[in-house]
């Protein structure tokens, strides 16, 4: 392999994260638009956390079987086909007339993201020589980052001055550029494969998400004990179990069961999806809380999620080196403070947050969830054994994006809860929502804190 990064190799790797960081873009984009699409389309808070949750639930569902995909698959095949269901999906946002059409258009965003998403990481550690790899890889970790801090103040400004379809109309011409770039430059990554596809078990998998999602979801409508919240949720987990079932002893398993045994995996595993789920609760709320409450614009309300999210790339980069320094548990234990003692003040402020307040105490949490977040992944990883990093890199990535449906989910149920009391002004029912919000996140970082002291390492791996 030639010791350097060529412009065709560059030019791959920028390519496919394109596909990436537009998936992130319209996601963080159409965050603070939801006071809008809620008003043109004549739905609730809860239906409209759906055009972000149903992506999340789409992108979970295929990444458990993208590595079967590469074995049967050329790579610029699945290159091209993330990019044309991508490309279909905003052609669907951008004309349809209708919320449900809307929902069917992100959809198939998801599946051309959840197809695209670890192709650029493929091509960084197939292709990219050792020497440089380290770098390579952080050009990758800033095209998501950049996406996350760029959404908010891009959706604001365009919604603002054009209207919230042209995100998609944008994000059209940047995805028809990556196509023809990446057509030419990005090159096959592996021999293929006539591997057995296991139906059953992503079937299951996928299945049991869903169901999960949508007893979530209808608990803003029905009672536990109905059959829409309850129901859904037994069938979810009985599809799960039955996935257990079809992948325990099977030595090809998409994702095996028995790395679920390892305790120190699955404690990670677990304070990481509440780390997400807390994120993306208080993503979908700042937008709504900025419009409604304190009756910000449209563009206020991307600007203020701006600071936060340079913070959380700064800690990211800082928990790094400390991580190889320190080991995983000083940046761990350092971030999950910071991000609760974040969430305890937005709980005690809770329905009087200014503008300012929400920037400097949303900068504080996700300058913490910086410091914590990879570091969980990266120590949960190196728990498990070298040959299964693959699978438990497949987990990490499927539970992250269900991790952030449920928090999408779970704070727009809780504000159209609030929102339901016709007997107090919207303003007023979105702030007891958002405050009931930010006490069951409060609930979930004690719970991190106090699994992450248990089970994080002392030692360096």
């Amino acid at each position: 392999m030639d010791d350097k990064v060529t412009p065709k190799l560059l030019t791959a790797i920028l390519s496919a994260g394109m596909l990436s960081f537009l998936g992130i873009l319209d996601e963080t984009a159409t965050t603070v638009t939801f006071p809008t699409l809620i008003k043109e389309f004549a739905i609730t808070t809860d239906q409209v956390q759906w055009v972000n949750t149903l992506v999340l639930l789409v992108i979970a569902t295929i990444v458990p079987i993208s590595s079967q995909i590469s074995l049967r698959v050329t790579t610029k095949r699945i290159f091209l086909t993330g990019i044309t269901f991508f490309v279909l999906g905003l052609v669907i946002d951008i004309f349809t007339p209708r919320f449900d059409l809307l929902l069917l258009g992100r959809a198939f965003q998801g599946i051309g993201t959840g197809i695209g998403l670890p192709l650029m990481y493929n091509i960084i550690l197939t292709k990219v020589p050792k020497t440089h790899l380290g770098f390579m890889m952080g050009i990758g970790t800033m095209i998501t980052a950049a996406a996350v801090a760029l959404g908010p103040v891009f959706g604001g400004i365009v919604t603002e001055l054009l209207n919230w379809r042209w995100i998609f109309i944008i994000s059209i011409f940047l995805a028809i550029i990556s196509a023809f770039t990446g057509t030419y430059s990005i090159m096959q990554l592996n021999k293929l494969q006539r591997v057995p596809f296991k139906y059953g078990q992503w079937l299951t998998i996928a299945v049991g998400l869903v169901f999960l999602m949508l007893g979530f979801t209808n608990f803003a409508k029905n009672h536990f004990w109905s059959g829409q919240v309850i129901g859904c949720l037994l069938l979810g987990l009985a599809s799960l179990l039955i996935w257990g079932k079809l992948s325990w002893n099977d030595s090809t398993a998409l994702i095996s069961p028995r790395l679920f045994t390892n305790l120190a995996f699955s404690t990670q595993l677990l304070c990481y999806c509440f780390a997400k789920i807390s994120t993306l609760a208080l993503g979908f709320i700042f937008p709504i809380y900025v419009q409604t409450v304190n009756q910000g614009s449209v563009s206020l309300a991307g600007w203020i999620m701006l600071p936060g999210a340079i913070i959380d790339a700064l800690m990211a980069a800082l928990a790094g080196k400390l991580l190889d320094r320190q080991g995983a548990r000083l940046p761990i234990i350092l971030g999950t403070i910071a991000s609760l003692i974040g969430i305890v003040i937005m709980s005690i402020w809770g329905m009087h947050l200014s503008n300012l307040a929400i920037i400097l105490l949303y900068s504080l949490y996700y300058g913490g969830y910086g410091m914590c977040f990879s570091s969980l992944m990266t120590s949960g990883l190196t728990s498990l054994a070298t040959d299964s990093h693959a699978q438990g890199n497949a987990i990490f990535n499927t539970l992250q994006q269900f991790s952030g449906a449920v928090g999408t989910a779970l704070a727009g149920t809780l504000i159209a809860l609030s929102q339901s009391n016709h007997q107090i002004s919207r303003a007023v029912a979105t702030a007891i929502g958002a405050k009931w919000t930010f006490l069951v996140l409060t609930g979930l970082m004690i719970l991190n804190l106090v699994l992450t002291t248990i089970f994080v390492p002392r030692k360096k791996h």
